[in-house]
């Protein structure tokens, strides 16, 4: 009897458990559909069922960012973390937040954190790299640069954001590769041809440099028609 009763109350925590999950599956389906109200509605569901589920609070987390409640979502990303310190989505999140909100050394935290939970994400090492970039470290943004392009050689920020780093260090043969790799991966990527425009320029290949620039005025990077102007000659 006793071994039965054992049964039953775990069957229930497990219906319960698959029941939330459920419901955090529906919430995900109606926010890529753009359905926000629907969304919160089946995360809330997905909390009633399961009070511990550090997904559904991530993801109220992404909502509540993506309408601008930055003190609401950073609130429900801690809440996801204190439930589950090993969901690298939620640290990353949190990362992310507080570098909008230009807390870079508080944002070194999660993000190194989400970095050593899973060190073959490409994404942990971008956003490290930017941190550290914001907070002085060249040498080491740089470094998650380069590993964040091994995992994922076309990422695309990593290509840019390293070539800002060599072109601040005047090193334009490098940032000019960067660059050119950015471009290469999204041809509509105006600012990646500015600054190979100003890598170029600087590195006295006035010819590509204009051609670069030119390319960003006509995708109507600002600041690129003025570039145009006072370093072609038109």
């Amino acid at each position: 009897m006793r071994f039965t009763y054992f049964f039953l109350l775990c069957f229930l925590a497990l219906s319960c458990s698959s029941d939330a999950d459920s419901w955090l599956e529906e919430a995900k389906k109606r926010l890529k559909a753009g359905e926000t109200v629907s969304a919160k509605e089946a995360i809330q569901k997905a909390i009633e069922k399961n009070p511990g589920l550090a997904e559904a609070y991530n993801l109220q987390g992404v909502i509540l960012f993506q309408e601008k409640d930055l003190v609401g979502a950073e609130a429900q990303y801690r809440k996801a973390i204190s439930l589950k310190p090993s969901l690298v989505q939620a640290q990353l999140n949190l990362g992310a937040l507080l570098m909008e909100n230009g807390k870079w050394k508080d944002a070194f935290e999660p993000t190194n954190k989400a970095v050593t939970l899973q060190p073959d994400s490409s994404a942990g090492y971008l956003q490290r790299g930017i941190v550290l970039a914001a907070l002085g470290k060249p040498a080491e943004a740089k470094a998650d640069f380069t590993a964040c392009l091994k995992i994922a050689p076309n990422d695309i920020n990593a290509h840019y954001n390293r070539g800002n780093i060599f072109f601040q260090e005047l090193n334009y043969p490098e940032a000019i590769r960067d660059f050119e790799a950015s471009v290469g991966v999204d041809p509509e990527f105006a600012k990646g041809y500015y600054a190979l425009g100003l890598s170029y320029y600087y590195f006295k290949a006035k010819d590509k440099a204009c051609l670069a620039l030119q390319q960003a005025k006509k995708l109507k990077y600002p600041g690129a028609s003025q570039a145009v102007k006072s370093l072609c000659d038109e």
